[in-house]
């Protein structure tokens, strides 16, 4: 037997696409897929991860259910049909993720809804803590901190621990605990994202301070605010913020964020504070359909809706109501990828697919749901790995993050993951 060899097929130099193959005995007949994302080209077309032939494949794992981490993974059964292990809440939004990734670019897409419906039957779901056996490779999950039913997952490979953390939070937020490093303990080789590697977040009482203050100033002028959000995670955040510091108007909630909600309400367990997102949702008014969407731009409120990065529905609906109004105001508080429409709103200030000036007032929050450098070393102080593979990070951001790693004086070495590259482990 050989011994344990990754394969980057995906997330290598780049943020996003993320794809480990793991060959447990270095056997190429036989492997265990650590996520399959896709990213998406400057036209927004989907650029998926390279694959490996699914016949080899005897297991997928799925991380969170983040498109650029699971949008590969029914590839593996147009001619396969693989094992699938993901958290009940991981899950279940991957039936909305894929589904809509359908609607909007199934022209692009090698696979249709049956292959999505073979990946979801397949799927066993796992619990924080459990251990599964994979044809003698023992798979254990543990909560990544990043959103609600996220694993940080270990692989041991006759005694050689081996930890993926998928995307990883290690700060407290209202929907999340931090990542549970004290269950997971020491690991040999950590496979690590570092998608902010070279930078600091502000401290999230500073951005939560600062999302109410804009709200406040603006609410108290006649305006309404749009708050473009995420559908999983970053949309329900804010819902809790806003809960816990009454705003005093209506607050709308449009869009995919009100399935994905119900989704984390019927996972309480996955989520920090289940009473206070429940409050959230008992309290604020549900879009359902258009009525609600018509009435909710005209008064002065909060509308909190998807898609985050303006790439389409209601939140691009709203901006075309609200954003020539200088009394009103847009505050991003999700990621804004270079080309996207939110992130020709902030550097351009034009409304998108016209030259027409946004007049409402523009604000861009950091509200990442992922570790910064400061977070990324704990985990290294924490597992303690002797060695350490850099992925899902712009290849200035690794080579920075990597630097500060050998600093720590605990890995043996630091590889920065290539595309197509294969690591001895």
């Amino acid at each position: 037997m050989g011994a344990p060899v990754i394969r980057i097929l995906g997330g290598g130099k780049e943020v996003g696409r993320m794809s480990v193959l793991l060959r447990p005995d270095n056997n190429e007949k036989r492997g265990i897929l650590l996520d399959a994302g896709v990213n998406f080209d400057e036209e927004d077309r989907p650029v998926f991860a390279a694959t490996y032939p699914p016949k080899y494949v005897d297991a997928i794992v799925m991380s969170h259910a983040h498109l650029d981490h699971i949008g590969t993974a029914p590839m593996y059964f147009i001619s396969g049909s693989p094992k699938v292990y993901a958290t009940r809440p991981t899950a279940q939004m991957a039936k909305l993720m894929l589904e809509d990734f359908l609607k909007l670019n199934g022209y692009y897409s090698p696979y249709e809804h049956r292959e999505v419906k073979a990946l979801l039957d397949a799927t066993e779901y796992v619990r924080y803590g459990q251990r599964i056996d994979i044809d003698g490779v023992e798979l254990s999950v543990y909560s990544a901190g990043h959103i609600p039913g996220s694993a940080f997952i270990v692989v041991d490979v006759d005694g050689t621990r081996i930890g993926f953390t998928g995307d990883v939070n290690t700060i407290e937020t209202k929907l999340m605990k931090p990542a549970h490093l004290d269950a997971i303990g020491k690991l040999d080789v950590l496979i690590t994202e570092a998608t902010y590697g070279s930078s600091l977040h502000p401290p999230r009482a500073r951005a939560e301070e600062r999302l109410l203050a804009i709200i406040e100033e603006v609410v108290d002028r006649g305006g309404t605010v749009l708050i473009p959000a995420f559908s999983i995670a970053r949309g329900q955040e804010i819902m809790m913020i806003l809960a816990e510091h009454d705003p005093g108007v209506p607050v709308y909630v449009d869009g995919m964020i009100r399935k994905v909600t119900e989704i984390f309400l019927e996972n309480s367990e996955y989520i920090n504070n289940p009473g206070l997102l429940r409050k959230a949702y008992n309290e604020f008014n549900i879009v359902r359909g258009w009525r609600d969407r018509n009435r909710a731009w005209k008064h002065p409120g909060i509308i909190i809706a998807s898609a985050g990065m303006l790439k389409g529905g209601p939140s691009l609906y709203y901006l075309k109501r609200i954003g020539g109004n200088p009394r009103n105001a847009v505050i991003l508080v999700s990621f804004q990828a270079p080309g996207s429409h939110g992130r020709r709103v902030v550097e351009e200030g034009l409304m998108p697919g016209s030259e027409e000036p946004v007049r409402a007032r523009v604000e861009w929050l950091d509200f990442s749901s992922h570790a910064d450098r400061r977070g990324l070393l704990e985990i290294v102080r924490s597992t303690k790995p002797r060695k350490v593979v850099i992925i899902h990070s712009e290849e200035d951001v690794a080579q920075k993050y990597a630097e500060r790693v050998l600093e720590t004086g605990i890995p043996e070495n630091v590889v920065i993951g290539e595309n197509n590259a294969e690591i001895e482990i």
